[in-house]
């Protein structure tokens, strides 16, 4: 059973936190899990080099702190009275502190959008979100396209995607995402990327090698299914992963994409390579484990 204790939710009272507002109390309020609205207090860029000597900055961070507790305070539209709502000030690198929050008080889901501006929307992760999904232990939840949910969004997730590879490590992933769309009595699919041309000999023809290909995988993915314990539907399609990911959640309406995530330096296959890729294109919420 997928249950969420502690959901730590990142503010940095831009436009995009304030668009993920519902969405996160929504699950809070689901799960009936603790929220805590978590603000880094940043000394803005400019103030380093300020000073020529002359006379010295300072920076009341204290002050600083009150300033953003007050807004926190206010920050929320229309909190649930029900809830178990902590708001917490801290200072210094701001994935550094949310990951380190997260470590040090049982936090078990963290829900932020991503950031990524103008036409490098598209483009980039913001480097705050990235750097919490690389290092962040517990699972996470972003938000890619965060001014369009609605207020309704997280009540009721009605279709359910998960992305797997044909890694051993899909099996724990199929069950997880088996859990969480049984919690919400969701109808989950499995989407699978398949790379005709990384993969397709010289001598093969190609409708020839794609054939035996996507057999192939469906041969394996049933295996990881039957090892899961659940026979459900597969979404599989050649090209990019990101490219494939996100049609499949668009032909479906998927409300969530679930999918693993894993660190740089250790080698998951191309699904969990392709992790950063798969959340900034997603159509949808991403919860990612």
């Amino acid at each position: 059973m997928i249950t969420f204790k502690h959901i730590l939710f990142p503010v940095d009272f831009s436009d995009r936190s304030r668009a993920s507002r519902d969405f996160v109390l929504s699950a809070a309020r689901h799960f009936n899990a603790r929220l805590t609205l978590l603000n880094i207090v940043q000394i803005p860029d400019a103030w380093y080099g300020f000073s020529d000597g002359s006379y010295p900055v300072f920076l009341d961070m204290p002050e600083m702190k009150d300033e953003a507790l007050g807004r926190l305070d206010v920050f929320l539209d229309r909190p649930d009275p029900a809830l178990k709502i902590t708001r917490v000030a801290d200072q210094g690198d701001p994935s550094h502190r949310i990951i380190s929050y997260a470590e040090e008080n049982g936090v078990d889901l963290i829900m932020m959008p991503t950031h990524g501006y103008g036409a490098f929307r598209n483009l980039l992760l913001g480097s705050v979100t990235a750097k919490v999904l690389h290092d962040a232990k517990c699972s996470v939840c972003t938000t890619a396209h965060s001014e369009d949910l609605d207020s309704s969004s997280g009540d009721a997730f009605k279709s359910v995607l998960c992305a797997i590879n044909l890694t051993p490590e899909s099996v724990c992933l199929i069950r997880y995402a088996d859990d969480f769309a049984t919690e919400y009595g969701a109808k989950l699919r499995l989407v699978h990327a398949v790379s005709v041309a990384e993969n397709r000999p010289e001598n093969y023809l190609e409708t020839d090698f794609r054939r035996f290909l996507f057999q192939e995988h469906r041969e394996e993915i049933a295996k990881l299914q039957e090892k899961a314990g659940t026979q459900l539907e597969v979404c599989m399609e050649g090209g990019s992963v990101s490219s494939v990911i996100r049609g499949a959640a668009q032909h479906h309406d998927a409300d969530l994409l679930i999918t693993g995530r894993g660190r740089l330096q250790h080698t998951l296959g191309r699904l969990r390579s392709n992790s950063y890729a798969i959340i900034r294109d997603a159509p949808c919420p991403v919860l990612s484990m």
